[in-house]
C-alpha cells in the first residue's frame, strides 16, 4: 500500500489552514476562550485523522515485521544458547587452567624457597605458560563489568529516577515523597460535545 501524493497534499493544505487560523487567535476574554476551545477540537480531530491514516499504512507493516522478527528470533534462539553454552565452557576451562597453573607455580615457588633457606642457589621464579588468548577461531578479551554491592554508597550521578513509579504513586494519592516537590499545574484537555 502506498500513500498518494494527492492524499499528502490534501492533509498538508487542511493542516496549513488550521495552523494559519490558530496563529490568528487572540485570547482576551472568556468568549475568545470558548471560540478557541471549539477550534482546538478541529485541530485535535485533524491530528486524529492523520493518525488513523498513518495506522492504515503502518499497522500491516508492523504486523508483518513482528511476524518476521518473531520467526527469526525463534530460529536463532537455540543457536545463541549453544554459542553461549560453548563460550562459557571455554571460559570455564581457561579459568580452571589458569588456577591450576597458579597453584603449580605456588607449589614450585615454595620448593625454591625451601632450597634457598638451606643455602642452595635458586634461579628466577618459575612462570608457567598460560593458555593463549587466541585459540582456533576464538579470542579471549577482558571486559569491565560491575555489580551493585551497596546501593546507598553509589554516587547520585549513577542513579536514575523511576518516573513511572513516581507518577503511579502520585495517581494513587501519595503527596509527599522525600526529595521531591509534588505540585499541580494546569493542562488543557479537549472534550467532545
Amino acid at each position: 500500500m502506498e500513500i498518494s501524493k494527492k492524499d499528502v497534499e490534501v492533509i498538508e493544505e487542511e493542516s496549513a489552514v488550521l495552523i494559519e487560523q490558530a496563529n490568528s487567535y487572540v485570547i482576551e476574554n472568556a468568549q475568545d476562550v470558548d471560540l478557541a476551545s471549539k477550534f482546538l477540537r478541529q485541530v485535535k480531530d485533524m491530528e486524529n485523522a492523520i493518525e488513523v491514516k498513518r495506522l492504515e499504512f503502518t499497522k500491516p507493516l508492523n504486523q508483518s515485521l513482528d511476524a518476521i522478527n518473531g520467526t527469526f528470533k525463534k530460529l536463532s534462539k537455540p543457536l545463541k544458547e549453544a554459542r553461549e553454552l560453548l563460550s562459557n565452557r571455554i571460559l570455564s576451562w581457561r579459568r580452571a587452567e589458569n588456577d591450576r597453573l597458579a597453584k603449580e607455580e605456588e607449589r614450585r615457588r615454595k620448593i625454591q624457597e625451601a632450597h634457598r633457606e638451606v643455602g642452595h642457589e635458586v634461579k628466577a621464579p618459575i612462570i608457567l605458560e598460560r593458555p593463549e588468548t587466541k585459540m582456533g577461531d576464538t579470542q579471549v578479551r577482558k571486559i569491565w563489568n560491575w555489580e551493585i554491592v551497596d546501593f546507598s554508597k553509589v554516587s547520585d550521578i549513577y542513579k536514575e529516577i523511576n518516573r513511572v513509579a513516581i507518577n503511579l504513586a502520585i495517581r494513587n494519592g501519595i503527596r509527599e515523597i522525600s526529595g521531591l516537590n509534588i505540585f499541580q499545574e494546569e493542562a488543557l484537555s479537549i472534550i467532545r460535545r
